[in-house]
Formats: structure tokens, C-alpha cells, sequence
């Protein structure tokens, strides 16, 4: 204990055990680890806010007492203080006050040399003291601040410290404070005195401003600036002139803080008298630091009291002070470190200070600065933004001014400075300025940027390193349009800049890009002024030239509408304008409009972000249909054609855009067919074809579609400009003027690939041109006026776009020519050489790769030509297929662009490739069924089909997929299609060759095929249905089966595919027509010829199928098949096919068994694949299995399973070695068992079987494999040979062997459930491990009682006999097995229960400490049998449990283990009269188990007492009660053991001796919160139920507190500091009345030992303990 210093005032002490452990807080405050002296501090400052004198006067007896404690655990306990002194400084006693000021300010000056952080902790606590005793703090401060003399360091800092904390209290010592100060001035050597001095004039100075700003609040109103302003001069004068230029660094910028503080107490006068040589100073400065922040602070303080009340002092040195700060502004701002940000702020606040006096010099300062290079510029527009925002009345007067001046910036390419200029535009905004003259050019400024591209890069100089700030486009692009909404939205006043002004960006081209933000814009503007019915909504065209007409606004939205998704998704803003616009554009089109365009707009935003529900063609049919409804609702030719003739000449603004440019040629078409105006048509045919790119596609197509609305009214005048363009444009030399067209450029001669890109528009435009003719004339005009134009350009095409478009050309003509189109019959005669143009391009095509859709487009071409009469011939049609098959089918697999792999490709060539593929086949699928539809029969698809037969057979799996999908089509195209069957004509003539060769598909490798194999087999078997005359509705059961068949395709396992075939045969023989049988079986055997072995095996499959089940219906040679048996066994690959083959193998045995069995017995192990399919082939039938069994139990049984070695003196074994014949035999039974017809003799021999593989189990833990047998049964066997057969017995395992034949057994015994029970329970590894195989002979046990219980009777018979028998695993195997029977009830037999607990018993004098164990355990489950049970052998298995917990062999607790968890168990089913003579005598027999350093042993004797306290209410009662008390803390701590299992059963017991305890709130508390599955907040948990047994055992609390005690030396951590935590509740809930029960200092003094644990955790919670004690 540490006694008080003599002569000390006790009178802060309580008296009381706290004190004592206050002091060893105190003591040990400075721990090594980190962590505890956290918790120490913290617990010390928690007791100083109850008792802060105890704790202020132990920590300053401590410091006294020790004056030479280390430094660091002195800065502990003042830190500690200096917490408590913030919290509680008005209940610390008034006579302590002065002892702390004492030992603070000794603690602050016992080291003349600087000691930071000792004295830093001394400070702090003089400053906390000083915020309410200030004059005592600064009494004893003045006392060691005396004049001569330089004081300590720290006392400065003190001071200034304290200036800040309490300027009330310390501006009143001021005038003394600085008296004495500045006289030392002068003394100041070192840097670090002077640094403090300088930093106490600034905290002085701030204090100043403080008080003067809260004055009326002050305790002397009388004080001001100028009470101080002379002293604060004296020493703003000397730190200015000796101290400002010093060399060290941190005294610069300390000094510079200082005088801008100082500056603002000292005069007017004084301070201009100063700034000739103050400014350029500080300025001076910049140029020797780095980081300038700090200056610039300080000389904006500086600046700010040098203009204040308008001063201009600042006049002489204005020119100096810009310059610099400047230069300082443009220097860029790092963002990474946040001091650059602050300074930058800093000088821009400089700037807006100093214009407060000089608005006219600093705005014309930074006009002529503005005009620099970027860096420059992007500095003075940082100023004049932070000038505009800060919106003084000095700037009003200077807005026209700072507009016209920033005009030099618009023309600047920099991005950076767009950027930033962009933000003053948006301040200007604000602030009125864009309503000034000028302001449009700013407006405009941000409309530019608005249309930037997002995808231009600036160019840089390759020299100049990269920009990490550069400002890419997209950046600039998406600010600006922010800011063009803002101003639109958020500044009502811009309303009159912006309207109609942004009119004027529509039908310019260079803004485009900015059509959404425009148009979003005015939309906005419009509909509010159109809703408000404002006086400048309506437009006077006429008198605002400037602004587009309403020809051209239509014209120009119109296509901007077109493609919505463009431009920042510009669509929806297009509408809204375009319906905001209305009245200005047509009076008569305002209903109209009105009702239609918010629809538009409700289909945009329902649909446009949706790729899927998204169509272009849908959305550009609906904009053309409001175009027209435009046109037909002003009945006016003169307006058509002036919107006509606006989109004409917009046709430039869309150069770049050919999206665009393609829906203005359709808009134009629909108003070329309203108009009437010949001349007005053929001038505007003349505009398209002149403007229009003819090497882009998406142009060409726009323009040939507009072509063919023209053509729609004016077809002939479409004809001749067709015409027209093909003599004039298309030849490659110009032949003159004559003809030409104004407008059309053609004086130059032509490239030829010029004339080919032509000829491409040419091409498609007569193909529109067709189809949107009047279908009345059209017919006579194909072969006379179109065809004869077309022709001669089909042969020697190069040009891969003139041979597309001529396609496209010949597919429009033919459905133009469709009966469907022309309303009547009509055969068209070129149709056959119209199909060889385009299977001449087919042919051309590389089958390498698929680069393009010229093979989709000939197909489509070819489909729409067959529709039209006349019918081909079957020459035309064999040509047509082939040639179309050969230019897809080949194509390679995978992706198909040229020359590319798929990891070079992008993702979008990939998903334009993946389109490409698709629609080619889809083009192909087309043809194919337009060829079957003309003839829609059996034998017309057996045409079709013949031609793709010959891929079925293909290497190539893709070419086989490719078939079979083409085959697919067909069928369900068939289906569909067929009609006229009703009257039932028998059955698909050709099913039977149709499915043959379907057949072997149905097993292919790859999915797909199998997958479209099945399903053309179901399509074949539902037609034959319609042929037999059943209707489309009609289901058959069978038919409809096999679409399960599909789902299971999906498989890659060929045992699945074979159950897949096996159940398609067995469908198939139920439906394949007598007629037709021949011919199916014809395509099977030709099947098993098939390349492809899964397809070769399913053929074999169905064959097998098919022969034995109609086998009657054919003749089959049986004596050949058996005579081919060696043969197929060498050369059947496939095991299906082989499986037919070994049944010869089972003949040979039925007259031969034993000779069989003895050779295949002599192979040498492991046998090889042929022994294993003659075993298996020998299993299959049942009588020869019946004898095999028989034989191999007598050889299992008769033979020793393994050979030992034993050393001759220890008697101990060496190793064990299997031997052969029982190893010889489990392998065969592991071939046998693996045949499925086992499976009813397997039934009958079952128990027999495993009890003999349990046993072999047991044997083969740890035995090696039998050396090679000395003769192979081969005469002259070769070393090499020998050398084989030898590695090859080595690498047998016999464990292995046996736990696959037990596994293998169960398996085909219909343990299927078993085998995932023992899989998830990891049990075949187990059965191997040489210490757990008893473990899994156990969960093996448990899952045979489950899932197979009706054969345990005749297994535990088979099994008993082993329980004597000589070999140790053997006995120790069926100890386990028996010992979980009994758990699991043997399957409700209790008659075998008894037979099993006799035998137990029997061996519990077993040699084997692990027998007797699993002895006891067996007898332990009496329990799960119930009370009756349990009652009846009570007596024996209590006896055997409680001689257990005392076998002295027991040395690793295992029998312990056993015997608690059985006594746990079985004492919860039997009667207390039972359990009574011994309750005790468990109880304390397991009190040491709680202990035990097992976690196991720990959490199985916290359950047995748990379950104890069932007898805890009734004549044992209070024997059990006193049992409970007595353990009742051991159970409480371990509720938080380290070990998962022992805290669950500490809940458990909790749980269960809670209602025995005669508490009811403490009980409630167990039942709770002691939760299975959840987690305990232990320290809250103890804390309440603290409360609660201090209410309920209130005389019981000592006991349990010094039960607690006796666990502080426990050897777990975790439970030393449970307990220190359970025992700190205890005391600390203890109402002070009951504080005499307590064995205080015991108690007290053990909790200040644990402050020294080994163990950092124990020392938290004992310091957290002691936190609680405070009235101790």
C-alpha cells in the first residue's frame, strides 16, 4: 500500500479500499501494452468523475511522492488529470485547486530543458484548471515569469494557451503579462523562445478580439483595442524588425500569424506607418517558402485591417501586392494536399479584401492580366469569380466593365479554362451581368460547349508531358450543360436572355450536338411563358430575322426527333419543345399537335432505355405518320413545299451524321408524295442525290426510301431520275452537260469505285421504288422499265455493296411482284435468273469466315422469290439447297470475323458476329420451308430432307448442329403447315428412315444436337399422328413422354445418355409401324458404324431395345452373335456395345461356374477391365450369384485376413499384411456388386455380406497390400512382367478396398439415402483413419438403423460371435456398431437390445481401453430407449458409469468422457430413488471436470450437472441447492470460455438450475437470454444479473465475490478476467448499506494483483473492475 507523504491533508482520501486501488492504478497507469494503459486512464478518469478529489490528490501524492518516476508514466497520470479536471473542475474541492496549480506548474518547470510531451501534459492541465481559476493559474505562472529573466519555455505556451481557453479571465493580467514581456524581448536567443514568445503575442492578440467581440458579456466593459494597442505595437515593432527575417523557418511564419493578429489591435496611425516596409516584407517571404499558406493568411489579416473603414493606406504598395498575389492565385492548387486548397482560397479572399478600397484598380488589374497564357488566365478567372460572388456594392458599378473585358476569353481553345470560365458565366448569371450588353456572347459561349464532341481529344504538344488535370471534352461538355440548366431553371431573370435567343443555335451546324440542351432549355422556358400566356411567347418571324422560320424549325426538329436516342438522349427534350412551340409554328396544327406529341413522349420514356422493348423502325414510323398528319392537316401546297424545301437545305447540318441525314431523305419523301408540284419533286430528287454519300449505307438506305414514298405519287418522275442517274453518274467518264441536272457536280470523271457506290443507291432505290408503287402498275412496269435497268450489273460485281443492294433490290421486287402485294396471280418469268444471280453470289462467298450479310440477304432474295410462281424443278431446287447449305454449314466454329481469334475481337464485333450468324441461319431456315411449302407432303419433305443428310455424319460438330437445327426448322414448319390428313392415310411413309438417322444424333457429344435430335423425333411421331387422322389437339402418352427426354439431354454423363436412349427405344418400339421396321433397323445398324461413339452406342441401345421387344417380327442369328464374343471384346470401344457382348461370358459360367470362378480368381489383382466386365457379366444372373456368395462368405470366413509380424521381445506388432484369397475375393465383390440384377439375391444374403465386410473392415486398418503371388498362372512370365504385376499389387491399399466393397454392398442394397448420409458425413475416410475408424463404424451404425433396419436382427447375429474374437480392430468394429444400435433402438427390437447390453457387459473386463469405452457408451444409450427402458437397467448401467469415471487406464479421459455423457443421459429418464444415494457423489465426482484443460471433458460435465438438477426438487432438494450455490460462479465465468461447446453448455446448465435456485427474476434472466444459436453480450449480460442476485442472495454475495477470487489464478485468461469482471458487478452493485458483508481488502487487494497479469486482457478487465469501486 502506498501511505501518504507526512504532513500531507488526508482529507481527500475516503478512508476506503478505493483509495489503495486508485494508487495501484496509478502505479501501473503506464503498462507496456498500449491497450491497458488505455483502460487504466480511462478507469481512472471514470472514479475522478465520481471522485475527483480522490483521484486529483492520489495523482498528486503519486507525483510528489515519486520525483523520479519516468517521465512517460508522468505524462500518463497528468493526461489522466487533465480528463478528469475538464469534466468535473467545478466539484473539485477549493483548497485542492492551489496543490494541483503547484504540482502542474513543478511538473511544467522541474526540467529546464524542453520536454514536449511531458510538459505539453503539465500545460494541459494548468489550462484545464484555468478555465475557471484562472487567476490562480496565472498567479503561479506570474511567480515563474519574472522581469530580468527569460522564463521557461513552457510557461509562455501556457499562457497563450490560456489567453485562448479564457480570455475573460486572462485579458484583465494582460497589461502586467506584457509588461513584463517585452522588455526580455531583446533576450530571446534561441529560436524556440522566440517562436513561443511570438506565438504568445498572436494568442494574446486573438484573446484581445475575443473579448472585444463579446464584450457585452465581459466582466469590465471598459476594456478595448486601444487599452492594449501601444503595448501590442512595442512588440509588433520588434518581432517585425528582428524577428521577421530570421532564418528559421517555423519563426517566419509564426511571426507573420502574429503580426496579422497584432495588426488588427494597434491604430490606424501606427499600422500605416508600418505597410511601407510591412508589406513588401511579408511579400518577400514568398519567395522563401515553399508552402505559402501560412503567409497568406497572415497577410490577409493584414490586408483586412489595412482596408478597414475604407482606408487606403494600402495605395503606395497596391501595384506590389497584386503582382504578387497574383502570381501566388496561378500557381494551380494540388488537390491531393488540402494546404494548397486553403491557400488558394486565401489569396482569392485577398483579392476580394483589397477590392473593398480598390475596385477600380484590381478589376482593371486583372483585365490586363487576362489577356496572359493559360496558367495566367486561369488564375485571374478564379479572381473574378471569387469578385462577382462576393457581390459588394464596391463591384456594382463595374459589371459592364468586367463584361466587355472578359470577351477575350471566348476565343481561348483551352479546355482548363473553358472550364473555369464556364463558372464565372454561372456567377455572372447570378448576379445580373448576362442581362447587360454583351451577355448573349457569354450565353453563347456555353452553348459552343455544349456541342463539343465527346470523343474529340484536345491536341497537345507531343514534347509537353501529359496532363493529369487535362479537361477532356465530355467533361467540359457535361458541365456546361449543368450550367446551361441551371441558369435556366434557377434564374428567373435570365428568362429574357435566353427567349428566343437559343432560337437561333437550332439550324446551326456547328451546334448539333447541343440540340438536347437547347431544346431542353427552351422547352422549358417555352411552356411556361405558353402557360402563362406571356406577351413575348408569341414570335413576329417577320421582325426577328435572326430566328429560324417555322418551315425550318419543323424541318429541323422533325429529324432531330428521328433518332432520340442521339445527343444526350435529345429526343424527349426535342417533343417538349416541339409542343411548346406549337401556336408560334401553325395555328392549325395546335389541336393536333397537342393530343399527339405527349404520347410521343410517353413512348420515349416507357421505351427508349430498353434495348428490348426499343425499335427504331417503329419510332420512325410514328414520326413519319405525324409528319403527314402535319401535312394533311394544313391544306397548304405553298407550306409542304417550303418544309420541303427547309429540309433540303438543312440537308448540310447532317454532313457528319448520316443517322440524321437518313430519316431527313424519308421525311422528304412523305412530303415529295403530298405534294403535287412536279417541278418542286424533280428538283428535290435532284437535292437528295447530290447531297447524299454514297459509300455510307445507312445514307443510301434513307435516300432510297424517301425514293420510294416520291414514287408512291409520282413514280415515273422517280423512274426517269433513276434512269438519269445510271446514264449520267454512273459512267466513269464525264460525257459533258447534256442532261445534267443544276446542282449535280458531275464535270469530273469518276473513280470506278465512285461509280460502284452509285450504282449501290441506284440498285436499292429501284428496289423501294417497287414496293412502294401503286400496286396497279407496278407489274407491267418490273420487266419492261426496272428489270432491264437492273440486269446488266448482276454479272462480274466486285463491289460487296453493289451486290448486297442489287439483293436487297431483287428481295423488294419480289415481294412488290407477291400475290399478296398485287392483290391477283402473276408468274414471273426471270425468276429463275434472278435466283442464279444470287446462288452466284452464295458461291462466291469464303466458307473461312463470315465477314458480312450478302449470304442472309441472297437467301431472304431466294425465300421471296420461290413464293412467286412459277414452281421450281427439282434440279433448281437441289442446286439452291446445296448451295445454300455449303456457304453456312462450313463456315468454322466460333467467331467468325476474318482473321481474328476471340480473344483479339471486341466485345462489339462479338455481339455484331453472334447478329450476323443468326440472321444468316434464320435466312436459311426461311428458304428451306419455302421450298417444302410448295410441296407440303411426305415425299416433297423427304426431297428437302435428302439433301441435308449427308451432314448428319459430319466431323465437324458445328456443321452437325447446324444440320440438325435446319432439320428442326423443317419439322415444325411441317407441322404447322400440314392440312388435309383428317381422313387418316395410315402413317408418314418415310418415319422409319427419318428416324433412324435421327437416332444416333440423340446421343451426340454435343448438346444441342441431342437436344434438336429428340425433339425432331417427337415433330416426326406427332405428323405420323395427324396421318393416322388424330387431330392437332390430340396428346398421346407416349409421345408426350419424350419432351422429358430434352430436359435430361442437358446431361454430359454417358450413363445419364444411356438412360436417355434406353427410354427413347422403349418409346420408339411401341411406335415405329411393323411396315417400317425393316427400314428403321437398316438406319440403326448403319448407326453403329457412326464415327461418333456416343452415337454409335446409343444406335446400339435402341437396337437392343428394338430386337428384344420386337424380336418376333425379325430373324436373328443368335449362334453367330456368341461365336463373335472374343472379337468384340477386343475391338468394341464402346461399353454399351460391349455389354451385349459379355453376356456370352454368363453362358460359359452357367454350365462351368466353378472352373470360371477359379480362373478369373487367379488374374492378378487389380484386375484388369475384361475380368471386370466377366464378373460383372456373371452377376447378372441370379442363380450363378446365389453360388458365388455362398462360396465367397466361406472363404471370408474360414481365411485369417491378415498375417502379423511381432517383435519377440515386446510382444509388440510390428505390422500386419493382408492376405490374398479374402483380398481376391472383396475385389470381385466389388465388380459383382456393381451390376444392378444383384439386387434381389443381394436381399437375401445382405446381413451376411456386411457383417463379413464390417469385420474385413476392422482388419484392414493399417495392413499392407500382399506381396505378388510366386505364379501368375502364366508359363514363362518375363521379368518386365513380374516387375508390372509387382508395382501393381504395391499400389493396392486394402483399407480401400474394403470401405469401396462396403460401400458398394450398401449401394446396391437400395441404400441410396445411406450412402448420401455417410458421404456427408465424411464417413468412407473415417472407416481408413487408423484412430477415428470407430467414429465412422458408429455414424455407419446410426445410418444402418435408419435406413436399413430390417436387417440389423440378422447382422448383430452374424456380428456377436466377433465380439470374442482374437483380433483387436475386429472386437473394437463390432463394440461400435452394437454400442449405437442401442442409440438408435435396433429398429424397435428389444428383445435384441437385451441380446446386445448382455454382450456389452460381458466385455467390459476387455483388455482394450477403447473396447470398454465403446462399452460404456453402448450402455450409456439405454437412454435413447426411454424411461422403461432405462429404469429396467438403471442399476447395471449406473454401476458401469460410475466404475468407469475411476479406470485408472483411462490416461486420456476417454472413458470419463463416456461415462459423464452417458450419465447425463440416462439420469434424465430414470426416477430420483435412483439417482439419490449418489447425487452428491456425482456432483462433486464432476466438480473437477469444470477445470479440465479438454474443452470436451469441460462442456459434457457442465450438461451432466445441468441435468442434475432434475432431483433438485424433492428430498434432495437442498443437498443439490448447496451443489448449485457451490458451482454457480464456475458455471457463470465458463458461460464465456474460449471454447464454443463449453459456453453452450454453460447455458444449458444455467438454464436448468435456474428454476432450482428459487429466484424468479434470475431464472426469467437464464431462460432469456441464454439462447441456443445466439450470441451473449457477456459484460451486459453479468451486469444486469449482478443486479438481480444481489436482490435475491443478497447474504450469498460474499461467497460468490470470493468464489470469483479463487479464479484469478485460474490458467485460462479468459476466465481471470471474468472473473475480476463478475467480482467488480458484484461490489459495484452492492448498495453501500451491504458493503460490511464484503471482505473488502481481500477482495480489493487480489483485483490490484491482476493489475500485474502475464496477460493484457486481464489487467483491462481488473482496471474496469476497479473502475466500479468507487464507494470502497
Amino acid at each position: 500500500m502506498i501511505m501518504p507523504l507526512p504532513g500531507e491533508d488526508e482529507s481527500f482520501n475516503t478512508g476506503g479500499q478505493i483509495d489503495t486501488m486508485v494508487m495501484a492504478m496509478i502505479d501501473t497507469a503506464y503498462d507496456k501494452n498500449a491497450g491497458v494503459r488505455t483502460i487504466i486512464a480511462t478507469s481512472l478518469v471514470n472514479i475522478g468523475k465520481k471522485k475527483p478529489a480522490l483521484m486529483l490528490h492520489s495523482c498528486h501524492n503519486y507525483l510528489r511522492k515519486h520525483s523520479k518516476l519516468q517521465k512517460d508514466h508522468r505524462v500518463v497520470i497528468l493526461q489522466t488529470m487533465e480528463r478528469v479536471l475538464k469534466d468535473t473542475l467545478d466539484r473539485v474541492p477549493l483548497p485542492l485547486i492551489p496543490d494541483l496549480v503547484k504540482l502542474a506548474s513543478d511538473e511544467l518547470t522541474s526540467a529546464k530543458e524542453v520536454n514536449p510531451e511531458w510538459q505539453t501534459a503539465a500545460s494541459g492541465v494548468l489550462v484545464a484548471l484555468g478555465h475557471k481559476y484562472c487567476n490562480e493559474v496565472m498567479e503561479e505562472l506570474v511567480r515563474k515569469f519574472q522581469p530580468g529573466a527569460l522564463p521557461h519555455y513552457f510557461v509562455i505556451h501556457t499562457m497563450a494557451n490560456l489567453a485562448t481557453a479564457n480570455s475573460f479571465g486572462f485579458v484583465p493580467f494582460l497589461t502586467a503579462t506584457l509588461g513584463t514581456m517585452l522588455p526580455m524581448l531583446g533576450m530571446a536567443k534561441q529560436d524556440n523562445m522566440k517562436w513561443v514568445i511570438v506565438n504568445a503575442l498572436s494568442k494574446f492578440s486573438e484573446s484581445i478580439e475575443d473579448y472585444v467581440a463579446n464584450i457585452e458579456n465581459a466582466p469590465d466593459a471598459s476594456i478595448s483595442r486601444h487599452t492594449y494597442s501601444t503595448q501590442i505595437f512595442t512588440a509588433f515593432d520588434h518581432v517585425f524588425n528582428s524577428w521577421l527575417q530570421s532564418k528559421e523557418p517555423k519563426l517566419r511564419l509564426i511571426v507573420v500569424e502574429a503580426l496579422g493578429n497584432m495588426s488588427k489591435i494597434i491604430s490606424q496611425e501606427r499600422l500605416e506607418e508600418q505597410t511601407p516596409k510591412l508589406i513588401p516584407s511579408i511579400l518577400n517571404l514568398y519567395k522563401k517558402h515553399h508552402e505559402p499558406f501560412f503567409i497568406t493568411q497572415g497577410l490577409c489579416m493584414i490586408l483586412e485591417a489595412a482596408v478597414e473603414n475604407g482606408s487606403t493606406m494600402l495605395d503606395p504598395q497596391l501595384d506590389t501586392i497584386l503582382n504578387t498575389l497574383h502570381a501566388q492565385v496561378c500557381v494551380p492548387p494540388d488537390f491531393v494536399q488540402p494546404i494548397t486548397m486553403k491557400n488558394h482560397n486565401e489569396l482569392l479572399r485577398c483579392f476580394a479584401v483589397v477590392a473593398r478600397s480598390f475596385p477600380d484598380r484590381v478589376v482593371g488589374y486583372l483585365l490586363q492580366k487576362i489577356e496572359g497564357n493559360e496558367k495566367v488566365r486561369i488564375g485571374t478567372l478564379f479572381v473574378f469569380k471569387q469578385l462577382i460572388n462576393s457581390a459588394g456594392p464596391h463591384m456594382e458599378t463595374k459589371k459592364s466593365l468586367i463584361l466587355s473585358g472578359l470577351r477575350i476569353v471566348l476565343g481561348d481553345q483551352s479546355n482548363k479554362i473553358k472550364r473555369i470560365f464556364a463558372q464565372v458565366v454561372i456567377a455572372m448569371a447570378h448576379h445580373g451581368y448576362l442581362e447587360l450588353e454583351g451577355g448573349n456572347l457569354m450565353v453563347e459561349f456555353v452553348v459552343k460547349q455544349c456541342a463539343l464532341s465527346p470523343n474529340d481529344v484536345q491536341q497537345t504538344n507531343k514534347k509537353e508531358k501529359a496532363d493529369s488535370e487535362q479537361v477532356t471534352n465530355a467533361a467540359l461538355k457535361s458541365m456546361c450543360e449543368n450550367v446551361m440548366n441551371l441558369i435556366t431553371t434557377t434564374v428567373v431573370d435570365m428568362e429574357s436572355v435566353l427567349w428566343p435567343y437559343l432560337m437561333e443555335f437550332l439550324i446551326m451546324p456547328q451546334y448539333t450536338d447541343a440540340m438536347g440542351t437547347l431544346c431542353q432549355s427552351l422547352a422549358f422556358i417555352g411552356a411556361k411563358k405558353r402557360d402563362e400566356e406571356a406577351d413575348d411567347y408569341k414570335l413576329l418571324f417577320e421582325e426577328l430575322s435572326s430566328l429560324p422560320k417555322p418551315n425550318a424549325l419543323v424541318a429541323r426538329l422533325m429529324v432531330m426527333a428521328g433518332r432520340p436516342d442521339n445527343g444526350r438522349k435529345r429526343g424527349i427534350h426535342v417533343l417538349k419543345l416541339m409542343h411548346a412551340m406549337s401556336p408560334n409554328i401553325h395555328s392549325g396544327i395546335v389541336d393536333m399537335w397537342d393530343a399527339v406529341i405527349p404520347k410521343l413522349m410517353q413512348y420515349i420514356e416507357e421505351n427508349l432505355d430498353d434495348e428490348e422493348k426499343w425499335s427504331q423502325k417503329s419510332w420512325e414510323d410514328l414520326l413519319l405518320k405525324l409528319l403527314s398528319k402535319t401535312l394533311d392537316t394544313v391544306e397548304e401546297e405553298d407550306w409542304h413545299c417550303d418544309i420541303g424545301t427547309a429540309l433540303g437545305q438543312q440537308l448540310p447540318l447532317y454532313q457528319d451524321t448520316p443517322q440524321e441525314k437518313n430519316f431527313l431523305f424519308k421525311c422528304l419523301g412523305v412530303v415529295m408524295r403530298k405534294v403535287k408540284n412536279t417541278q418542286f419533286v424533280q428538283k428535290q430528287l435532284d437535292i437528295m442525290f447530290s447531297s447524299m454519300k454514297h459509300n455510307d449505307h445507312i445514307e443510301r438506305e434513307g435516300c432510297a426510301y424517301g425514293m420510294g414514298f416520291c414514287a408512291s405519287s409520282h413514280l415515273d418522275v422517280a423512274l426517269a431520275k433513276l434512269e438519269s442517274v445510271a446514264k449520267m453518274d454512273m459512267a466513269r467518264k464525264s460525257t459533258g452537260f447534256f442532261g445534267l441536272v443544276k446542282n449535280q457536280t458531275l464535270f469530273s470523271d469518276k473513280s470506278e469505285a465512285d461509280v460502284e457506290r452509285i450504282k449501290s443507291t441506284v440498285m436499292l432505290s429501284y428496289g423501294y421504288v417497287t414496293l412502294f408503287a401503286p400496286s396497279d402498275i407496278i407489274a407491267s412496269r418490273v420487266e419492261a422499265n426496272i428489270l432491264r435497268n437492273i440486269n446488266p450489273h448482276f454479272g462480274n460485281v466486285k463491289d460487296t455493296s453493289v451486290k448486297q443492294n442489287l439483293i436487297r433490290a431483287v428481295d423488294l421486287i419480289g415481294t412488290a411482284l407477291h400475290t399478296d402485294h398485287l392483290k391477283r396471280l402473276y408468274s414471273f418469268s426471270k425468276k429463275t435468273e434472278l435466283l442464279n444471280h444470287m446462288m452466284m453470289y452464295m458461291k462466291a462467298e469464303s466458307t473461312r469466315d463470315l465477314s458480312n450479310d450478302t449470304r442472309s440477304l441472297a437467301m431472304k432474295a431466294c425465300a421471296t422469290l420461290v413464293k412467286l410462281e412459277p414452281q421450281l424443278s427439282d434440279a433448281d431446287t437441289f442446286d439452291l439447297i446445296k448451295t445454300s447449305t455449303d456457304c453456312l454449314f462450313k463456315l468454322p466454329a466460333g467467331l467468325l470475323v476474318p482473321g481474328k481469334g476471340k480473344e483479339e475481337a471486341k466485345e462489339e464485333q462479338v455481339r455484331e458476329n453472334e447478329t450476323l450468324i443468326k440472321a444468316s441461319f434464320k435466312s436459311l431456315h426461311d428458304l428451306l420451308e419455302e421450298l417444302l411449302r410448295k410441296d407440303l407432303t411426305s415425299q416433297g419433305f423427304l426431297k428437302v430432307f435428302k439433301h441435308l443428310e449427308p451432314w448428319f455424319v459430319s466431323t465437324q460438330d458445328q456443321e452437325r448442329e447446324r444440320t440438325l437445327a435446319a432439320t428442326l426448322a423443317l419439322l415444325k414448319f411441317y407441322q404447322e403447315n400440314l392440312t388435309d390428313v383428317s381422313s387418316g392415310m395410315g402413317s408418314f411413309s418415310n418415319m422409319g428412315i427419318l428416324i433412324g438417322r435421327l437416332v444416333p444424333r440423340c446421343s451426340d457429344p454435343v448438346f444441342a444436337v441431342r437436344e434438336s435430335a429428340l425433339e425432331s423425333i417427337q415433330l416426326i411421331l406427332k405428323i405420323d399422328l395427324l396421318y393416322q387422322g388424330k387431330n392437332s389437339t390430340f396428346r398421346d402418352p407416349v409421345v408426350e413422354a419424350l419432351a422429358s427426354l430434352r430436359t435430361r439431354a442437358q446431361q454430359t454423363d454417358p450413363n445419364m445418355l444411356y438412360g436417355l436412349v434406353n427410354d427413347l427405344a422403349k418409346g420408339l418400339s411401341k411406335k415405329i409401324p411393323s411396315a417400317q421396321l425393316k427400314s428403321f433397323i437398316y438406319m440403326l445398324i448403319e448407326g453403329l458404324l457412326d464415327i461418333q461413339s456416343h452415337c454409335s452406342s446409343g444406335s446400339c441401345v435402341v437396337l437392343n431395345a428394338m430386337l428384344k421387344n420386337r424380336g418376333t417380327e425379325l430373324i436373328v442369328d443368335v449362334g453367330e452373335m456368341i461365336a463373335a464374343i472374343h472379337f468384340k471384346l477386343i475391338n468394341i470401344k464402346c461399353q454399351q456395345t460391349r455389354t451385349g457382348t459379355l453376356r456370352a461370358v454368363r453362358t460359359l459360367a452357367t454350365n462351368h461356374l466353378a472352373n470360371v470362378m477359379d480362373t478369373l480368381l487367379k488374374y492378378p489383382l487389380p484386375y484388369d477391365e475384361h475380368i471386370k466386365d466377366c464378373w460383372k457379366s456373371l452377376a447378372s444372373d441370379p442363380l450363378i450369384l446365389r453360388h458365388i456368395f455362398d462360396s465367397f462368405m466361406d472363404t471370408l470366413t474360414r481365411n485369417v485376413h491378415y498375417d502379423e509380424k511381432v517383435d519377440q521381445k515386446t510382444r509388440k506388432t510390428l505390422s500386419k499384411t493382408a492376405t490374398l484369397p479374402p483380398l481376391t475375393i472383396v475385389h470381385a465383390l466389388i465388380e459383382i456388386l456393381q451390376v444392378e440384377e444383384t439386387e434381389p439375391t443381394l436381399r437375401e444374403q445382405f446381413h451376411r455380406i456386411f457383417a463379413a465386410l464390417l469385420i474385413y473392415v476392422g482388419s484392414c486398418i493399417g495392413v499392407k497390400p500382399p506381396p505378388p503371388p510366386e505364379s501368375t498362372g502364366k508359363n514363362g512370365t518375363s521379368s518386365k512382367e513380374k516387375k508390372a504385376v509387382t508395382k501393381a499389387f504395391a499400389s493396392i491399399k486394402p483399407s480401400v478396398v474394403a470401405v469401396d466393397a462396403l460401400r458398394m454392398l450398401i449401394q446396391r442394397g437400395q441404400g441410396a439415402e445411406l450412402i448420401k448420409f455417410l458421404e456427408d458425413g465424411g464417413v468412407w475416410e473415417t472407416l481408413q483413419d487408423t484412430e477415428k475408424y470407430q467414429d465412422g463404424v458408429t455414424i455407419l451404425a446410426q445410418g444402418m438403423a435408419k435406413q436399413m433396419s430390417g436387417y440389423l436382427a440378422k447382422i448383430v447375429s452374424s456380428l456377436i460371435p466377433s465380439l470374442a474374437s482374437l483380433y483387436e480392430p475386429q472386437r473394437v468394429v463390432t463394440a461400435a456398431f452394437l454400442a449405437e444400435l442401442v442409440n438408435q433402438k435396433c429398429g424397435g427390437d428389444m428383445q435384441l437390445v437385451e441380446d446386445i447390453m448382455n454382450n456389452l457387459l460381458g466385455r467390459m473386463v476387455d483388455s482394450c481401453h477403447v473396447v470398454r469405452m465403446l462399452c460404456i457408451r453402448g450402455l450409456g444409450n439405454i437412454a435413447s430407449l426411454g424411461p422403461n427402458q432405462a429404469q429396467k437397467y438403471c442399476t447395471t448401467v449406473l454401476s458401469a458409469m460410475m466404475a468407469g469415471m475411476d479406470d485408472k487406464e483411462d490416461t486420456d479421459d476417454q472413458i470419463l468422457l463416456e461415462s459423464m455423457t452417458g450419465l447425463s443421459r440416462i439420469i434424465v429418464k430414470i426416477d430420483e430413488s435412483n439417482i439419490r444415494p449418489i447425487l452428491v457423489n456425482i456432483a462433486l465426482r464432476i466438480r473437477p471436470c469444470f477445470e479440465k484443460d479438454r474443452a470436451t471433458s469441460r462442456a459434457v460435465s457442465f450438461t451432466l450437472f445441468g441435468n442434475l438438477s432434475r432431483f433438485g426438487d424433492g428430498p434432495s432438494k437442498a443437498p443439490f441447492l448447496e451443489q448449485i450455490h457451490t458451482n454457480f460462479v464456475s458455471l457463470l465465468l465458463h458461460l464465456n470460455d474460449e471454447d464454443e461447446d463449453v459456453k453452450n453448455a454453460c447455458k444449458y446448465a444455467l438454464k436448468e438450475v435456474g428454476p432450482r435456485l428459487g429466484s424468479g427474476a434470475l431464472n426469467q434472466m437464464f431462460q432469456k437470454h441464454l439462447l441456443d444459436g445466439r450470441s451473449l453480450n457477456y459484460g451486459e449480460f453479468m451486469f444486469n444479473l449482478s443486479k438481480v442476485i444481489i436482490e435475491n442472495f443478497l447474504q450469498k454475495v460474499n461467497f460468490y465475490v470470493m468464489g470469483n477470487v479463487s479464479f484469478f489464478k485460474s490458467s485460462w485468461p479468459d476466465i481471470r478476467g471474468n472473473a475480476a469482471m463478475f467480482a467488480g458487478f458484484l461490489l459495484g452493485n452492492l448498495p453501500e448499506a451491504s458493503h460490511t458483508l464484503i471482505t473488502k481488502e481481500h477482495v480489493c487487494g487480489a483485483l490490484i494483483l491482476l493489475l500485474k497479469d502475464p496477460d493484457a486482457d486481464v489487467k483491462v478487465k481488473a482496471a474496469e473492475a476497479m473502475s466500479l469501486l468507487s464507494e470502497y
